[in-house]
């Protein structure tokens, strides 16, 4: 009996040191914008250097210093648009264009790939792969050596409700591929608030609503509408 209760002790000891550790995230979410990240608990939350940034990240990597951010800045310019039009506005407004002038203030930017077709949180999405130059300690090169400056990174964009989201993660460029997959699993965390319904036809949002009392200055019509 003695040599039973032994053999199924250490059968569980070896169960218990046997099993694989498992990973802890964190999952966060913006209490402005309602859009949520989650990321492995070995990931910092660093300081935001802009105030569109809703959350930046460092990513154990040493020297490399691997980063990610989420942007969130309003647009509510298609606001007015059945969701049905959705991707039509997004092709149109988020695409090739959009990041020739986002990258702009990068220097030597190299699009190393580019994918109009893609998802970010509950929207369409572009997105694109580059190689760019930045200053030593300044937008991606924090405390990196002076002749370190080279840079690859991989950035996505939709508007969805009434903001548009820029999700963008960069490391040293040599040291990229070690990292794209974690960049990617950044990407697929993300989700927002939602904003519309399940079904693509959408309706028209009431401004009407907000408006509330409105003269009319107009001859024989009545002097005041309440809507």
């Amino acid at each position: 009996m003695n040599i039973l209760k032994s053999g199924i002790l250490a059968v569980t000891a070896m169960m218990v040191f046997a099993a694989p550790a498992k990973a802890d995230y964190n999952v966060w979410t913006d209490a402005k914008t309602g859009a949520t990240v989650t990321f492995p608990d070995t990931w910092k939350q660093i300081n935001n250097e802009w105030p569109i940034d809703v959350i930046t990240l460092s990513a154990p990597s040493g020297d490399d210093n691997a980063m990610c951010r989420l942007r969130a800045e309003e647009d509510r310019r298609f606001m007015i648009y059945p969701s049905r039009y959705r991707r039509d506005i997004h092709d149109q407004f988020f695409t090739k264009d959009f990041w020739d002038k986002y990258t702009a203030a990068y220097d030597n930017v190299n699009v190393v790939r580019y994918q109009n077709n893609a998802g970010l949180g509950q929207g369409f999405a572009s997105m694109t792969l580059i190689s760019y130059t930045t200053p030593p300690n300044v937008e991606g090169g924090h405390n990196m050596p002076d002749n370190v400056t080279d840079r690859g990174g991989v950035m996505a964009v939709t508007n969805y409700g009434d903001k548009v989201y820029v999700a963008e993660c960069s490391v040293y460029l040599p040291s990229y591929s070690n990292y794209h997959t974690a960049f990617m699993d950044f990407f697929k965390s993300i989700s927002f608030k939602k904003a519309y319904h399940e079904l693509a036809v959408g309706d028209y949002r009431n401004f009407l609503n907000e408006w509330g009392t409105i003269d009319v200055p107009f001859p024989n019509a009545v002097s005041r509408s309440t809507y």
